[in-house]
């Protein structure tokens, strides 16, 4: 069994294959309204950062861990040249970066914000965009709404419960089984989970497991539109979904839009 504190490339692309929700399609959007170039933080192994650049769309991939660029470069490499052409890709981190461009538009997909668990880090991170956009540029990024259903049912009795979330197959055959653990943290506003892939061969039989511990900060409407004040943003728009319906579901995805100020 291996121990891990950060996202396995192998396994986050096994985990999330395609689109959530419909979130490449509205972040593609976003990025060809936009017209370019857009810098994409927390951009792991180029789920979002691949189709935009196949839109059209110049793009730049940052991230910090080095085995989830390998894979994004990895992919690139395999695009047709123009669309290679209009990838650039950079290890950093989302909270104290410098790339020398402006850009008009800044994307967190996929709750990669949610990284930055300390209010240092989140506003951090959001002045850090802030000075990289244009005048008037945009930022976009989705996390989830604290959901007072879903956290009672990982409180008390339940908290650190482990709980099958899916089952992918392999292109080799046999398969990998996830499962997580997870426990709220409502005085810091901070999520702990495990997260454990079990691989399987063909056969049936357990091949390796890997269990990756991580900790995301949670955050409320009223704490998303503070922290983008602060850094310097006007709101235009908080949705419920990638569809642009109201937020007005306690299990609703948090979409938001905010331009520089």
């Amino acid at each position: 069994m291996t121990a891990i504190t950060h996202y396995d490339a192998d396994i986050y692309d096994l985990m999330h294959p395609v689109s959530v929700a419909g979130d490449i399609k509205w972040y593609c959007q976003k990025a060809a309204s936009s017209r370019g170039p857009v810098l994409e933080l927390g951009a792991g192994t180029g789920r979002v950062t691949v189709p935009i650049a196949d839109a059209g769309v110049r793009v730049t991939a940052l991230d910090r861990d080095a085995g989830m660029l390998a894979r994004l470069r990895d992919k690139v490499e395999a695009l047709p040249d123009e669309v290679r052409a209009r990838v650039s890709i950079h290890q950093g981190d989302m909270r104290s970066f410098t790339l020398g461009e402006a850009f008009a538009l800044v994307i967190i997909p996929f709750r990669a914000f949610l990284h930055n668990v300390t209010l240092d880090d989140q506003l951090a991170t959001l002045k850090c965009a802030h000075s990289h956009l244009r005048p008037e540029g945009e930022l976009s990024l989705n996390v989830f709404h604290p959901s007072l259903e879903y956290m009672s049912a990982h409180a008390g009795s339940q908290a650190g419960a482990w709980r099958w979330s899916g089952t992918n197959e392999l292109p080799e055959g046999g398969f990998v089984l996830f499962s997580d653990a997870s426990r709220y943290d409502t005085v810091r506003q901070r999520v702990h989970s495990l997260i454990r892939a079990e691989k399987f061969s063909a056969a049936g039989d357990l091949v390796d497991t890997q269990i990756m511990r991580l900790e995301l900060a949670y955050l409320y409407p009223a704490d998303i539109r503070q922290l983008l004040d602060q850094s310097g943003f006007d709101l235009v728009r908080i949705s419920g979904d990638f569809t642009g319906r109201p937020f007005e579901r306690d299990g609703d995805e948090l979409v938001i839009e905010a331009r520089k100020r």
